[in-house]
Order: structure tokens, then sequence, then C-alpha cells
């Protein structure tokens, strides 16, 4: 009997209690229209937020469409995990090869893949903030605190 809140219900029910972190994740070639749909509910809501998504078409869109919003490229080696989409998607993913274009204000990377060649140049290159998904325990955390990576936190065990 458990279900799923809507996404506006998400945003009333924090009403701006706190910072959030959205993650746009796509579909079918979907990024524009999922966007506009996210932006609809976002546009009224007061609260602080950032957005990020592993799709750059994603990033793409919120550079042209809202220049102001904080948007963050969600990475992993995907061609250690691939993506499904194909070898030449999964390297240009895996080595953020669509940042210049998109040109995001943080990369999350995958903790044990953050040592990645192009994202360390991105992050240096760049001057972005990086952050590691997804920390689990308090070494990791200290460690990822340690590289100055805001953590990104799932299931985590004290």
């Amino acid at each position: 009997d458990e279900t799923i809140p809507l996404f506006k219900d998400v945003l009333a029910m924090y009403n701006g209690r706190a910072p959030l972190i959205i993650e746009l994740k796509t579909a079918g070639g979907n990024a524009a229209k999922l966007c506009e749909g996210v932006f609809k509910l976002l546009d009224d809501y007061k609260g602080l937020y950032c957005v990020e998504s592993f799709d750059p078409r994603c990033l793409l869109w919120l550079k042209k469409n809202r220049p102001e919003v904080c948007r963050g490229q969600l990475a992993q080696n995907f061609l250690k995990n691939p993506s499904g989409m194909g070898r030449v998607f999964d390297f240009v993913l895996t080595f953020m090869l669509e940042n210049f274009l998109t040109r995001p204000d943080f990369i999350a990377y995958k903790f044990s893949d953050r040592k990645n060649l192009s994202n360390v140049l991105c992050l240096k290159l760049w001057k972005l903030q990086g952050a590691s998904w997804t920390l689990r325990n308090k070494a990791v955390y200290h460690e990822a605190l340690g590289e100055g990576l805001i953590p990104i936190f799932e299931k985590f065990e004290p």
C-alpha cells in the first residue's frame, strides 16, 4: 500500500525548509520534455535547490533555459558499468567530453571512480566543486571530505 509521492508533493513537503538536490533521470530521449515539466513546478518553488543529471542533454537545456540554476554533471566509469547506450556514448560520458558545452557548476563522480583523469582535469582546469556519490560509511565520508569533495549519502551506516 506504499505510494511514491509526486514531485509537486515533495516540493510542498519541503516548502523551502532544506536545500534540495534534484536528479533528473531521462528515458528514451525525453531530456527537454522532462526539464520543461520539472521547471513548471520549480519556477514557483521558493527554496534552494540544484539540479544534476547523468544526461548531458539536461545540463545543456539548463544552460540555455535556466542559466541561473546550479547544475551538476553526474558521472562514473561507464566503461566498467555500461549504460546500455553503446560504447561510444559510454566513453563520452565517462570522460565527460560534453562538459565544454554544458559547463556544469559541479561534478558528482562515483566515489570509487573519482580518480578518472578526466574528472581530475575538469575539476582543476575549470575550478569546479567536486562531489562523490554514494558514500555509505564514515571511512569513505572522511576520505571524501579530506579530498575536498561534497558527500552524497545513501544507506549510510554510522
